[in-house]
């Protein structure tokens, strides 16, 4: 039996895609281990587009395995020719790291360009076990007063939690959540000031981003959770703080019965 050719368009495109998969994960993975800064991770902008990083260099591969792939596939059931199923894969292996990053992008140009989130604007939470990170040290936590129009206007439902509690009960409460949120270290528990601190590393680039939780008693059975979370590296965290602050209030939210 005749051995049947394979679409060399399909193969180029696996590999192609292939190749940029792995590029786009050790943009954060060298980030992460001490490989290369993170300028030589998401690279410069040249005209308005960010290039000349591995980042985008990688999402580019992505991008053409992809093309190749579907081009491969095509000319599979054009010409009889194998590699129909090896394009499928070369192009869901393309398509999944270029919309991850691109949604990214999307989401630096549409949420505000800035790293420090909190739900009480007018009183954000303090940091004090942070502020001791050698990280921090010599340098201001206070909250930037030109971030307050940008959450309220970027981030409009970012709202502070009552619980119908007392606020030794909700304290207890937002600790154990806290202590259960992935990817979380607690770094201060002051039960008698109602603040809960701790540090969250994200899996990719391993960027580490301080927390601050505060508990506040309204009237006897009653309690308000506020919190903070705040960039170390970036002028722009993409609204990974915000949705972390939502992310969490709506875990404590569920852990009390309630809603947020």
């Amino acid at each position: 039996m005749e051995e049947r050719s394979w679409s060399r368009l399909a193969v180029a495109g696996v590999a192609l895609a292939g190749a940029g998969l792995l590029v786009v994960f050790l943009a954060g993975f060298g980030y992460h281990h001490g490989w290369w800064s993170l300028r030589v991770a998401f690279g410069r902008r040249v005209l308005g587009l960010p290039l000349l990083g591995v980042l985008p260099i990688g999402t580019l591969l992505a991008m053409l395995g992809a093309l190749l792939s579907l081009a491969g596939i095509a000319h599979a059931l054009r010409a009889h020719l194998g590699g129909v199923g090896l394009g499928a894969v070369g192009l869901v292996v393309g398509v999944v790291p270029s919309v991850m990053v691109l949604h990214q992008y999307r989401l630096a140009r549409t949420v505000p360009p800035i790293n420090d989130i909190s739900t009480d604007l007018q009183n954000p939470p303090a940091y004090v076990a942070a502020a001791t990170n050698d990280f921090w040290k010599g340098k201001e936590m206070s909250y930037p007063a030109g971030f307050a129009d940008s959450v309220r206007h970027g981030y409009p439902d970012l709202a502070a939690l009552t619980l119908p509690m007392p606020a030794a009960r909700a304290f207890g409460l937002a600790h154990r959540t806290a202590t259960g949120m992935p990817a979380w270290e607690l770094t201060g528990v002051d039960s008698a000031a109602g603040r809960i601190e701790a540090t969250a590393t994200t899996r990719w680039f391993g960027f580490k981003d301080d927390v601050v939780i505060r508990v506040t008693p309204r009237g006897a059975d009653s309690a308000v959770v506020d919190m903070r979370s705040k960039s170390r590296v970036g002028k722009s965290d993409v609204g990974a703080n915000a949705a972390r602050i939502k992310t969490y209030l709506a875990a404590l939210a569920r852990a009390a019965g309630g809603s947020p």
